[in-house]
């Protein structure tokens, strides 16, 4: 199965639900375009006055589907001599150009847009609610940046939005550290709007959206496009501009003897195999540090 994008049009709002919860809603790249086709269809409904965006089951979603990262710059080609070529810098701009458009689509929709997280909101599901104008997370949600570790290191989409919203030293402990922070810590460093208990967050969502509703349609769109203005003039909306440059620089990264290339063990050993060991990597060279510490 590979999941879908649910879309539901009722009463002023539209729900978009990302459906894929037996792999915690991680989503394909035919996913993310189904997703953006959800918010062209909120933005041209002028009965629709709020966008409420939430995941399937128990996570709100794992971002990017890893099985598809690393091949997302096309096949691999061969010179003349049946070496294999890396992608070209103009392939993997094109690519990451329009990858990060899908992110700046829901950054700058004219409609106001609230995002119900709960369990895991990671990698590009993080952007997803960064994207959002309001957000409401169960005391469930996991929110981070793991993906830092596949060698980014701190190349992120929304590094200028987390700065903002959480100040530099924050943004970067995110980025470098690479945790997953639990709803509380979201809360204080404000990536969240509230915490509510997971049962009360659906009636949480609905009770901001009834607010929203209520709001002439001109006063929404409007107030939407001074803060898409108000964003552009704090320089907030260039990271739309370098991100995808950024990007493709951190996507061609050269491992070293001693670090941890997810790509190849992914080839090597698969998705789950490598995702678990990348995280163990990291775990004992932390453990390693604090015995040293110790003595």
């Amino acid at each position: 199965m590979t999941g879908s994008i649910d879309y539901l049009a009722k009463d002023g709002r539209a729900y978009i639900t990302i459906n894929r919860p037996e792999k915690k809603n991680a989503m394909t790249n035919a996913m993310l375009d189904q997703l953006m086709d959800g918010y062209d269809r909120a933005e041209d409904d002028d009965d629709v006055r709020v966008i409420v965006l939430q995941g399937a089951g128990d996570d709100f979603t794992t971002g990017h589907d890893l099985a598809e990262v690393g091949t997302e710059y096309g096949e691999t080609t061969f010179d003349d001599k049946g070496r294999p070529r890396k992608p070209s810098q103009r392939a993997r701009l094109l690519h990451d150009k329009a990858y990060l458009a899908r992110f700046e689509r829901v950054f700058k929709c004219l409609k106001p847009t609230l995002s119900l997280v709960k369990g895991y909101c990671l990698g590009g599901g993080l952007y997803l609610a960064e994207a959002s104008d309001l957000v409401i997370g169960a005391d469930t949600a996991k929110m981070g940046h793991p993906e830092q570790k596949l060698g980014l290191s701190g190349a992120a989409y929304f590094a200028a939005w987390e700065m903002m919203a959480m100040g530099p030293r924050k943004a970067r402990e995110l980025l470098l550290m690479a945790d997953v922070w639990d709803a509380q810590t979201c809360l204080a460093n404000g990536l969240l709007n509230k915490v509510v208990p997971l049962a009360a967050l659906s009636d949480s969502g609905e009770e901001w959206a009834e607010r929203i509703v209520r709001l002439p349609r001109d006063g929404i769109v409007m107030g939407k496009a001074a803060t898409n203005l108000a964003m552009e003039s704090l320089g907030i909306s260039g990271q739309f501009s370098y991100g995808h440059i950024l990007h493709t620089l951190a996507t061609n990264v050269r491992y070293e003897g001693d670090e941890y290339n997810f790509m190849k063990q992914r080839r090597d050993k698969g998705v789950r195999v490598s995702n678990h060991e990348r995280e163990a990597f990291y775990v004992k060279k932390d453990e390693a540090r604090a015995r040293r510490s110790r003595d």
